[in-house]
C-alpha cells in the first residue's frame, strides 16, 4: 500500500451467510490497525435512483426479468463508484457488502453468462477493482435456518432452490475471477462468530499487509 490510497475489499456471499456481523467486524479492525477511517458501504446502493429501484424488486415492490436486474446492477454500481474512488484515493479505507461478484452469482442466466456479467462490469472493474474479496461460503441449509430465525420479509432470492444455486454460481463465479487474477479468500463461514472474524481477520491482513 502507498502513502495514500486506503484498501477496497468486498465481502460476498450467500443470503444468511453473516456478511453483515463480519464486514463491521473487519472494519473495526482496519481502522484500528491502519489509523485511517474505515466506512462501510453496500450495494445495492439507496444513495442514486438505481440502487432504489433495485432494493424495490429485491423485495417484490416491482417486477424485473433477472437479465434486466444484471444491466441495473451495474448502474448502480458506476453511481457508487464515483462516491466511493475519491474516498479511497485520498486514504480512506471501504469495506463493501457486495460488489460485481454478487451481480455474476444472482444474475447469470441461460441468456446473460457469467463472462457477459463480468464484460458488462468492465467499466466498473476498470474505475476500481478490488484489493480482495472475502467470501462467507455457509452450507445452504445453514443459511436457510439462520434466514428463517433473523428475517422479517423475504427476497425474491429466498428460495431454497434459487439460494442452491446462487451458491454454486458463486463458487464458478470465484474461480473466473481467480483466472483473471482477481485476489479471492474463501472462508468457512459456517463456524462460530468469533472464529469466523479471526479467521477473516488473518486472511485479510496477511493477503494485504496490514499491520506489517
Amino acid at each position: 500500500m502507498n502513502n495514500t490510497r486506503g484498501y477496497f475489499i468486498v465481502f460476498e456471499g450467500c443470503d444468511g451467510c453473516g456478511k453483515t456481523t463480519q464486514t463491521e467486524r473487519l472494519r473495526a479492525a482496519i481502522a484500528e490497525a491502519t489509523g485511517r477511517p474505515c466506512l462501510y458501504e453496500r450495494e445495492p446502493n439507496e444513495r442514486n435512483a438505481a440502487g432504489a429501484i433495485i432494493r424495490s424488486g429485491l423485495y417484490g415492490g416491482v417486477k424485473f426479468l433477472t437479465e434486466s436486474m444484471a444491466y441495473l446492477h451495474v448502474a448502480d454500481r458506476l453511481e457508487h463508484i464515483e462516491f466511493m474512488r475519491p474516498l479511497v484515493e485520498k486514504g480512506t479505507n471501504i469495506v463493501c457488502d457486495r460488489y460485481y461478484l454478487s451481480n455474476m452469482a444472482y444474475n447469470t442466466t441461460d441468456r446473460i453468462s457469467m463472462a457477459d456479467i463480468y464484460t458488462m462490469n468492465k467499466p466498473c472493474i476498470e474505475a476500481m477493482k478490488p484489493d480482495l474479496f472475502v467470501f462467507l461460503d455457509v452450507p445452504t441449509e445453514v443459511t436457510k435456518a439462520r434466514r428463517d430465525q433473523n428475517r422479517a420479509d423475504r427476497e425474491i432470492y429466498d428460495g431454497d432452490d434459487k439460494q442452491a444455486r446462487v451458491r454454486r454460481n458463486y463458487l464458478e463465479a470465484i474461480e473466473f475471477l481467480k483466472a483473471q487474477g482477481e485476489h479471492v479468500v474463501v472462508v468457512d463461514a459456517s463456524r462460530g462468530i468469533d472464529e469466523v472474524s479471526e479467521d477473516i481477520r488473518s486472511q485479510v491482513f496477511a493477503a494485504l499487509g496490514i499491520g506489517k
